[in-house]
């Protein structure tokens, strides 16, 4: 799989913090999805959406960046109301 951050409105890929390029194959491939969204939070360049390329170079899967962070606070918010007053981890920590 390989992982790259693309410009909605533009349609460019992110090739370093200078350039962008419109082909895919001249693109960052960032390898894993955590990486490139910590670029893409670092830049302040809105409009940003996570690609995935899988196996096939014509079959990819695009998710905008503010919609997957989006996901993602909604899934910690949620996770975290269940664990309160509950700490299995902590005993294991302090020791």
């Amino acid at each position: 799989m390989r992982t790259f951050l693309r410009h909605i409105a533009t349609g460019q890929y992110f090739q370093s913090l200078e350039r962008w390029t419109p082909d895919r194959d001249d693109a960052y491939d960032f390898g894993i999805i955590a990486k490139a969204m910590k670029v893409a939070h670092k830049t302040g360049v809105p409009d940003l959406e996570l690609v995935l390329s899988l196996d096939d170079p014509d079959e990819v899967a695009a998710t905008p960046f503010e919609k997957l962070l989006h996901g993602l606070l909604h899934t910690r918010k949620r996770h975290s109301a269940g664990r309160r007053g509950s700490r299995p981890w902590s005993a294991a920590v302090s020791n």
